[in-house]
């Protein structure tokens, strides 16, 4: 056993930010799997911390409104493409040399102009147009849709309307806050899973000793450090004042005062002293003084 050996020095995760966590785990992540020896003493607990730091990599992706709002503007874009080329095709058959699909193309034209579907109106009110068309030509003119071999042309504009309404809806999920709770759990099983690493860590370093873990050891304290001042900076502290990010509730001790003067035995005031004779003033005139009442230190002035 050697209790003087390294030991990974922790960090205070509270101060850091759901996208610092995920940072933080992944460069100390890189580290420790590229140690073959702690690869081999702790597998288990090293694949469970890389499992949760990925689960919160793949979420975070996920819920990134700018990806989420460039994926319903393709969607957007691909369901206008197959809108415009079926109703192209369906104008273009009212001028066919085969008389069925002319009759065709007039009967489907109908609900086409009835729907008046805008590529350019607002999100909403395309995908509920779109939808109702084509539920009302799949279902009331099946037949004229095959006259005319438009039934998969249909089939593809409804899919498309369907899966550009699921990125809306998770767009605004995700703007509701949804994922933003999913992402606060995943953090914290990163968290956890990366405690649970460092404590059997510095168990195996106290037993075992440090001679096989030294370099990893000393770049992942490093690491740590470098967010301990990160942390310093966002908390307008200094790395060698205040609270201790990690014992936040042990301040550091202040510096001694000076002591105050001790009055000297306060307790016991000093005797005033005594005025000579105080029953026998002094006659201001001379002499001593039978019945005046009171008298000044100074002497009456008789005149010249």
């Amino acid at each position: 056993m050697n209790k003087d050996a390294r030991q990974i020095e922790s960090l205070d995760f509270n101060y850091l930010s759901q996208a610092a966590t995920y940072q933080y785990s992944t460069e100390q992540l890189a580290r420790v799997k590229a140690s073959s020896a702690i690869m081999a003493k702790l597998p288990d607990e090293v694949a469970a911390w890389d499992s949760a730091t990925q689960a919160f990599d793949t979420a975070f992706r996920k819920a990134s409104t700018a990806e989420q709002t460039k994926l319903v503007e393709s969607l957007d874009t691909e369901r206008d493409t197959i809108y415009t080329g079926f109703n192209g095709t369906v104008t273009n058959a009212l001028k066919s040399p085969i008389a069925a699909q002319r009759q065709a193309a007039q009967e489907v034209i109908e609900p086409i102009k009835r729907y008046a579907i805008s590529t350019t109106s607002e999100y909403q009110e395309q995908t509920m147009r779109t939808n109702q068309l084509c539920e009302d030509l799949l279902t009331n003119f099946a037949s004229q849709l095959t006259t005319l071999g438009l039934t998969a042309w249909v089939q593809a504009l409804q899919a498309k309307n369907q899966e550009f309404q699921a990125a809306m809806t998770q767009r605004t999920n995700e703007q509701a806050g949804y994922i933003k709770n999913e992402l606060t759990n995943l953090r914290q099983q990163i968290i956890t899973t990366y405690r649970v690493f460092v404590k059997l860590m510095n168990v195996v370093l106290i037993y075992e000793g440090d001679t096989a873990y030294a370099s990893v050891i000393d770049q992942m304290n490093a690491e740590v450090r470098h967010y301990r001042q990160i942390i310093d900076r966002k908390s307008g502290k200094t790395s060698g004042g205040g609270t201790s990010p990690d014992n936040p509730n042990t301040p550091n001790t202040p510096n001694n005062p000076e002591t105050p003067e001790t009055p000297d035995n306060p307790n016991t005031p000093e005797t005033p002293e005594t005025p000579d004779n105080p029953n026998n003033p002094v006659n201001p005139g001379g002499g001593t003084s039978g019945g005046d009442e009171g008298g000044d230190d100074e002497p009456f002035d008789d005149g010249d």
